[in-house]
């Protein structure tokens, strides 16, 4: 790919030093890679890295400027023929908005929280996808600036370990060496304000202390004065004031603690210095393996967290003074988890993964997908989510519309232009637009809810037919089917798709039985088993939010509100009353639909659990990753458990036989409505906490088998797609 990053400037700093790393690994990886900024140290960096540099004045607030440097980007873009540009800082993303009609992706990553008044939020674009540096900058993006939360990825700061090792110590230090590096502005020299408060005080417990403030800016002149004046007063050079340093490593590995925030925190802790947490947005303390994943949330820079004060810090620098035991533990823990998740190369394919599900490419064929999608179901969701997601990846010549209950709103959320599921002229116009009409995801084809709903998805398929476009039912369950007209019409609506994918194998042998044409029938799986698992810095914020240690175990609960439910809700809250209380597990509720949220809030208050009103599916996949077990009377919610190779336990009602068609398939628990006691639940669940390890493999050798089943159904949908002329050989096959 040819790649266009921009940014304002190219100092010494966290956002500049991500911006070279990730400019240096994407050229290794054998892309060309072109970096835009009004320059500065690391711009001459990149020039020793034979990284193109164009020196633009990105940095500026003028108006006028904004629009000659808009279409000198978009010059740029047309004359090299950029594949991506990718902006990380407000003004470039703003002057790269619209050149995706250049055939240029745009990309914007978000480093900070920015001012956010009326006209700061108009003027703000966040690209066709967003990129946050942790999870509370997601968040702020989706309440402050309201970017859907699937549009938002989080990929956290790299650091190049093989450039930030760990030091070793040949022999005893005879001084204790205390850093803080940073720009030295007001919004971001609060820690060495405070070490210059405190250091006679310090130096009068802790021997040949030497404390070193790195970075320039505008307060550097003043706290160079105020570490002179100390000095004077002490009689001899406790704090020293060294700007601008090149050779950072180098500097960390001379030091015994890191005082400070961010990116240059994570370069101490990988270089083994001990670390406190300290900055303007507030005072994480002393970073440990305990605390670690928390302080991941908000990028290590404590934003959220107490008020940094002069008592803390200094309460904290005399403890690991003199405790060196806890400074090596400290810092051996913190390093083996950045070494797991903050590796600059795991953070250059975490962001090719953007690139990729974002390039603009010549299209090939359309594909429509019609469902109950947007209407409150987060199982549904989850189909047409992980379907979007999948396609992309895998098919970017493929373009994609979707029919939901909300199409503006879904068509923010999900990406992809929406019409309405239940205008005959938006379904008329869609499939005249398109090469193939996908029908499916869920048990559409039934008649227990409802006449109405049957006859839908049948005409549905039958006007997708007439308007040209191949009539697929995709990856769906079949049934109830309660009287005979209505199997004959489903049976002559099926007799006319081209392919028909059916989920489970009781849904394919009804077919079967309907002596439909064997070769349009496979056996595929559930599109939710797509979905791309979240990262684990999402489930620890989700578990903040519903105000969950991080160290506590939990179990999920997906209860199902409607008719005949009762008594399993009955059964299930006073089997948990007894887990909870034997095992010690916390119950998390987890509603799946709308009409769920009642049912499930007040087992939650009953059983003094927590309830999370997730804001999309890969949000309940997120919580599920850290549970002991879930007990779940949806399906959706078995099928992401199987994802994450999570211990279930299904609970079906009487008429429902999608649940024990899937458990059997993805060796998971089922409980029959017969079966079903306070004992016989209790038991099924602490046979799977005490041996959910050993059951685990299993599970993850089902899903592996269901996803390649999925996989190979789009995979066919595609070639049917870029072959669709064979398949109407005489235009009366289009009636």
């Amino acid at each position: 790919m040819k790649i266009l990053i921009l940014t304002d400037r190219l100092d010494i700093g966290g956002a500049e030093t991500h911006i070279a790393l990730l400019a240096q690994k994407l050229s290794e990886e054998g892309h060309a890679v072109t970096v835009a900024s009004s320059g500065g140290a690391i711009a001459e960096r990149l020039k020793d890295l034979r990284i193109a540099h164009t020196s633009m004045p990105l940095g500026t607030h003028s108006p006028i400027r904004w629009l000659i440097l808009r279409q000198k980007i978009r010059n740029l873009i047309k004359q090299e023929g950029f594949d991506i540009a990718h902006a990380h800082a407000r003004v470039p993303a703003l002057l790269i908005h619209g050149v995706g009609r250049l055939g240029c992706a745009e990309i914007v990553t978000v480093h900070a929280k920015f001012r956010a008044g009326l006209l700061r939020r108009l003027f703000s674009k966040w690209g066709e996808r967003s990129i946050a540096v942790s999870e509370d900058l997601r968040t702020y993006l989706h309440t402050v600036y309201g970017i859907p939360m699937q549009r938002i990825c989080v990929i956290p700061n790299g650091i190049d370990l093989s450039e930030f090792h760990s030091h070793e110590h040949h022999e005893p230090r005879n001084a204790f060496r205390i850093l803080f590096a940073s720009r030295l502005d007001a919004d971001c020299s609060r820690g060495a304000e405070l070490l210059c408060e405190i250091a006679p005080t310090l130096a009068k417990s802790i021997p040949n202390l030497c404390i070193t403030i790195a970075g320039g800016g505008k307060k550097m002149p003043e706290i160079a004065k105020r570490a002179t004046k100390i000095n004077h007063t002490l009689g001899f050079s406790c704090i020293s004031v060294c700007g601008t340093v090149q050779d950072m490593p180098s500097l960390f590995q001379e030091q015994d603690l890191f005082v400070g925030v961010s990116r240059a925190a994570l370069e101490a802790a990988a270089c083994g210095c001990s670390v406190i947490l300290c900055g303007n947005e507030g005072y994480g303390g002393i970073l440990s393996g305990e605390n670690f994943w928390q302080e991941s949330l908000s990028n290590f820079c404590a934003r959220g967290s107490q008020k940094p004060t002069a008592e803390r810090l200094r309460d904290d620098i005399l403890l690991l003074a003199g405790s060196p035991a806890l400074c090596l533990e400290n810092a051996s823990a913190c390093r083996k988890l950045l070494e797991k998740c903050y590796d600059s190369a795991s953070v250059c394919h975490k962001t090719l993964d953007v690139y990729q599900k974002s390039l603009h490419v010549p299209l090939r064929g359309t594909l429509v997908i019609g469902g109950y999608f947007g209407c409150g179901n987060l199982g549904d969701d989850a189909i047409l989510q992980a379907f979007i997601e999948y396609t992309r990846r895998h098919y970017p010549d493929m373009r994609i519309f979707a029919l939901t209950k909300h199409p503006l709103r879904d068509a923010r959320r999900f990406g992809v232009k929406c019409y309405d599921r239940k205008n005959p002229f938006s379904l008329a116009h869609v499939f005249l637009l398109s090469d193939a009409f996908l029908c499916g995801g869920g048990s559409l084809l039934q008649n227990l809810t409802g006449k109405l709903s049957l006859y839908y998805y049948l005409c549905m398929l039958r006007l997708a037919k007439l308007c040209g476009a191949l009539p697929i039912l995709f990856a769906a369950g079949i049934g109830p089917l309660r009287g005979r007209r209505a199997r004959q019409a489903t049976q002559k609506t099926l007799a006319r798709c081209t392919y028909i994918s059916l989920r489970d194998e009781d849904s394919l042998r009804f077919l079967q039985m309907q002596k439909l044409d064997s070769a349009k029938l496979h056996l595929g799986a559930d599109m939710a088993l797509l979905l791309p698992i979240p990262p684990v810095f999402r489930t620890y914020t989700l578990l903040k939010r519903i105000d969950v240690e991080q160290n506590r175990r939990y179990l999920c609960v997906s209860l199902k509100s409607g008719k005949h439910t009762s008594d399993s809700h009955r059964t299930v809250i006073a089997a948990l009353r007894m887990l909870c209380r034997e095992e010690d597990l916390l119950p998390i509720f987890l509603p799946l639909d709308e009409s769920d949220i009642p049912i499930n809030a007040g087992a939650a208050e009953l059983l003094g659990g927590r309830v999370m009103f997730a804001d999309e599916a890969s949000d309940i996949t997120a919580i599920l990753r850290g549970a002991q077990l879930l007990i779940s009377m949806r399906l959706h919610g078995l099928i992401l458990a199987t994802t994450v190779a999570l211990p279930a336990v299904g609970i079906p009602t009487a008429s429902d036989q999608k649940i024990p068609s899937f458990c059997r398939l993805a060796a998971q628990e089922c409980l029959l409505p017969e079966e079903m006691t306070v004992a016989a639940l209790v038991e099924v669940c602490q046979t799977l906490c005490a041996k959910g390890d050993a059951r685990r493999p299993l599970i993850a050798t089902a899903f592996c088998d269901l996803q390649k089943n999925a996989q190979k159904d789009l995979a066919n949908i595609a070639l049917m797609v870029y072959n669709k002329d064979r398949y109407f050989k005489k235009s009366e096959d289009r009636i």
